[in-house]
């Protein structure tokens, strides 16, 4: 991986885990990035795959979710 293509996906991870710790949903993440997809002009766009990969613990997430349910 590039320099410039781990800076990007730093970038995404870091900006992912910022929402998570706001209180979104990884459906609501995942249906915003689908939605900037979209938005993207055919002429931005490349034959190349891309890939994101985001490293995000959830288990704060899970336990505060936890949590909640008992209650």
């Amino acid at each position: 991986m590039e320099q410039s293509e781990f800076d990007t996906t730093q970038a995404i991870n870091e900006t992912c885990y910022g929402l998570i710790k706001q209180g979104y949903s990884l459906h609501d993440i995942y249906s915003g990035l689908g939605n900037v997809m979209n938005g993207i002009e055919p002429k931005h766009l490349t034959k190349q795959e891309l890939v994101i990969d985001l490293n995000v613990d959830t288990s704060k997430l899970a336990c505060k979710l936890r949590h909640v349910m008992d209650n």
